[in-house]
C-alpha cells in the first residue's frame, strides 16, 4: 500500500505539472489563433490574386501539354535505344567473362603440366641420375607403353619388399611385442568400455523413452481439450509420432480439425487457425512444467477479433497460476490486460516509460 501511495502522489506530481503545462501551451495557443487570423486574412487576398493566375496559367496549359506529349514519345525512343543498347553491353560482357574464364582455366592447366614436368625431370636426376634436358634415347615404334608401366610398377614392388638389411631387428621384435601386449590390454580396456556404454545408453534411451511418451500423452491430453476451447466443441485435434517405434528420433505431426472444416496437417491451416494452434500446443506443454512468469511476443499479430478474445480468455483462465507479459499492438489485447507499459516521446528525442493500471471496480465516466 506505501508503494501505491507512493505510486499515485508521483502520479498526482506529474498531473499537476502537465496542468500547468497545459494551461501555458493553452495561453500559447490562444495568441497562435490570433496570429492565424491575420495570416488567414491576408492568405485570402493572396489566394485571390492566386485564383487569377491559375485563370491564366490554365489557358497557356494546352501548349505546354502538347510539348510534353512530344517530350514523352522523344523520350521512350530514347528509352528503347538504351535498353537494346544495354542488352548488348551485357552480352558482350558475358562473353568477355566466358573468355577470361577459359583463359584462367588454360593458364592453371599450363601451370599444372609445367609443375609435373619438372618433378619428373628431378625425380629421373635423382633416382636415376638422367637428365632428360641432355638424354637422348630411342624408342622403339612397336613399344606397348601400357605393358612398360607395369612392369615398372612390378619392378618397384619387389624393389620396396627386399628392403634394407637391419642388424637390431631382434631388439625391435621385443621392443614391438612389448607394444603389442599393451595394445592389446588397450583393446581389451576399450571393448569393455563400449559395452559399459552401450548399456549404459540402453538404460537412459530406455529411461528417457518412458519419460517422453508420458509427457507425449500429457501434452496430446492437454493439447485436446485447449483446441476446443479456442475453435469450439466441434473441433478436434491431435499430436501424432511419424515413427512410434523409435519417439526419441521420430518426428512430430500436427493433425487440426476445426469446426465446420476436414481435418488436416498444420501447413493446410490458415495464418490465424496456425497462430491459435501453436497456442494451444504452447500452453499444453505449459500445463505439463508450469512457470509463474511467461512473457509473449506478439503472439496475437495474425489473429482476428474474435480469435484474440479467444486468446485473451485461456490467457485470462492461466493468470490465476502465472504471471503474463504480452508485447502487442492489438487494441482488444490492451483492453483486457490489467497493467500497460507504453513507450512516449513528450520531449523530441526523449523516450519515456508511461504505466497505467486498469482498475474494473472503478465507475465508467462519460
Amino acid at each position: 500500500m506505501r508503494h501505491r501511495l507512493d505510486t499515485l502522489v508521483e502520479t498526482e506530481k506529474r498531473t499537476r505539472a502537465d496542468q500547468e503545462s497545459l494551461a501555458r501551451e493553452t495561453a500559447d495557443r490562444n495568441k497562435r489563433i490570433a496570429s492565424l487570423n491575420t495570416e488567414l486574412a491576408a492568405s485570402r487576398d493572396a489566394a485571390e490574386a492566386l485564383s487569377a493566375e491559375i485563370e491564366n496559367m490554365r489557358l497557356k496549359r494546352a501548349d505546354l501539354d502538347r510539348n510534353v506529349s512530344e517530350a514523352r514519345e522523344a523520350m521512350m525512343a530514347v528509352k528503347v535505344g538504351i535498353s537494346e543498347l544495354e542488352a548488348r553491353l551485357r552480352e558482350l560482357r558475358r562473353e568477355r567473362e566466358e573468355a577470361l574464364s577459359e583463359e584462367s582455366r588454360h593458364s592453371v592447366r599450363r601451370a599444372e603440366i609445367k609443375t609435373r614436368l619438372e618433378d619428373l625431370v628431378q625425380t629421373m636426376l635423382e633416382d636415376y641420375e638422367i637428365d632428360l634436358h641432355t638424354f637422348e634415347y630411342e624408342v622403339d615404334d612397336d613399344l606397348d607403353i601400357p605393358s612398360a608401366r607395369k612392369e615398372i610398377s612390378e619392378l618397384r614392388t619387389r624393389i620396396r619388399n627386399l628392403g634394407p638389411i637391419n642388424a637390431l631387428a631382434l631388439d625391435s621384435f621385443e621392443s614391438e611385442k612389448e607394444r603389442l601386449e599393451f595394445l592389446r590390454v588397450q583393446l581389451e580396456d576399450l571393448e569393455h568400455a563400449e559395452l559399459t556404454l552401450k548399456t549404459t545408453i540402453d538404460e537412459i534411451n530406455e529411461t528417457a523413452s518412458k519419460r517422453f511418451e508420458s509427457t507425449f500423452d500429457a501434452i496430446q491430453e492437454n493439447f485436446q481439450g485447449l483446441f476446443k476451447d479456442l475453435f469450439g466443441s466441434g473441433a478436434s485435434a491431435e499430436i501424432v509420432l511419424e515413427d512410434p517405434s523409435d519417439p526419441l528420433e521420430s518426428a512430430i505431426e500436427i493433425l487440426a480439425k476445426p469446426s465446420g472444416k476436414r481435418p488436416s496437417v498444420l501447413a493446410q491451416l490458415s495464418g490465424g487457425e496456425k497462430t491459435l494452434t501453436a497456442i494451444a500446443l504452447l500452453f499444453s506443454i505449459y500445463l505439463v512444467k508450469p512457470s509463474p512468469f511467461c512473457i509473449l511476443d506478439e503472439v496475437d499479430a495474425p489473429l482476428d477479433d474474435a480469435n484474440v478474445d479467444r486468446f485473451m480468455q485461456i490467457i485470462r483462465t492461466f493468470s490465476e497460476s502465472t504471471q503474463f507479459v504480452l508485447v502487442t499492438h492489438n487494441k482488444r489485447t490492451m483492453e483486457a490486460a490489467d497493467r500497460m507499459y507504453g513507450i512516449t516521446m513528450q520531449e523530441q528525442g526523449v523516450s519515456k516509460l508511461v504505466s497505467v493500471r486498469f482498475d474494473t471496480e472503478l465507475p465508467l465516466v462519460a
